[in-house]
């Protein structure tokens, strides 16, 4: 609209001066012949239009117009007007100063009809404006993810599924990855471990580098049978360094990288990952989950082999966290016997007959 207002300017502008020389002809030929007889004169040249005035005036109209439509779409039609106001203004001191300068007048000073004051107070309104609509349109679509992973557990799976595809249809961007994991534990939580491992995998394409998609998509794997793929994430983010990792995220790959190196029929590296997860997070399963696993490594056929040795280890630290648990007592006083230790598996064995 800018554009149009400044062509019609110069077609007017053009006319005015068409005007202009047919009415002074006569003074025209009359100058002439007096240049004529008059060698040291000399003749009057029309300064040239100043194109570079024109677009900076044309393009601050332009601004100003813009700020003006954008307010006026907003309902806030009383900030647009002095805006309105302004691109009018620059236009028609733009008219003037190209017929001024096409009709070899000197310019006027192109001026806003605002001071600058007042119109630094109005582009800040505007700006504040233009957030407080930022803000009226609701959580964006990461916050509402994070809302939705608050709640989920089992009983809110489906609910916390609806919720996402709610957000995916109401947003025109594609669900992060963030939503793609979330949707994956829902389906794992469901039991649907196919499905939870596809949007463990995308989530995963989407972030490669993500230490967690890393692990969850490893135990879904592992979950899905893939022993090789998970051992192959699992065993990756483990050797890459543990040491920077947080508590809960380092006992998740612990648990699941063990789990995948016994089904491997590792199991000397499976009880040295469930010792090491022991003195990092002794909370993290029952009592009765370490006893078993401790005795499954005692229970090997070699008395030299290591997983006797790690066993014997994780009932040592069991009973050191739980030091009145008699059936923990029993079970290294038990093994170290097997292991030929008669001393300290007889003062276990006096410590229970005195606790009798």
């Amino acid at each position: 609209m800018a554009r149009s207002r400044r062509r019609a300017a110069k077609q007017r502008a053009a006319r005015f001066t068409t005007q202009t020389d047919e009415s002074g002809h006569s003074q025209q030929q009359f100058d002439e012949s007096k240049s004529a007889s008059s060698s040291h004169s000399q003749p009057s040249v029309p300064e040239p239009v100043n194109p570079s005035l024109i677009d900076q005036d044309g393009s601050a109209a332009d601004r100003f117009y813009e700020i003006a439509e954008s307010l006026n779409v907003r309902g806030a039609m009383e900030m647009a007007v002095p805006f309105y106001r302004q691109a009018f203004a620059l236009l028609v001191a733009e008219r003037d100063n190209l017929q001024a300068q096409l009709g070899g007048a000197a310019s006027t000073p192109v001026g806003g009809d605002l001071p600058l004051e007042a119109l630094h107070g109005l582009l800040k309104s505007a700006e504040a404006l233009g957030s407080q609509t930022k803000q009226d349109q609701g959580p964006s679509m990461d916050d509402q993810i994070q809302e939705l992973a608050a709640e989920l557990n089992q009983a809110s799976a489906l609910q916390v599924m609806a919720g996402l595809r709610a957000i995916a249809e109401g947003n025109e961007q594609p669900m992060p990855a963030a939503g793609l994991a979330l949707l994956a534990k829902a389906q794992m939580l469901l039991g649907k471990t196919e499905d939870g491992l596809k949007s463990f995998e995308a989530a995963l394409a989407a972030e490669p580098d993500s230490i967690a998609f890393q692990i969850n998509t490893g135990a879904a794997r592992l979950a899905e049978g893939d022993v090789d793929g998970a051992l192959m994430l699992l065993r990756g983010v483990y050797n890459a360094g543990v040491e920077t990792l947080e508590l809960k995220i380092l006992s998740a790959l612990l648990k699941n990288l063990s789990v995948a190196e016994a089904r491997a029929d590792h199991l000397d590296e499976a009880l040295r990952l469930r010792l090491q997860w022991f003195q990092l997070a002794p909370e993290s399963v029952p009592v009765e989950r370490w006893l078993k696993w401790a005795k499954e490594g005692l229970a090997s056929s070699a008395q030299d082999a290591p997983a006797r040795s790690l066993g014997l280890d994780l009932l040592k630290a069991l009973l050191e966290q739980h030091p009145q648990d008699r059936k923990l007592m029993q079970g290294l006083a038990d093994a170290l016997e097997d292991q030929g230790d008669y001393r300290e598996a007889s003062l276990l064995y006096r410590e229970l007959l005195r606790s009798e």
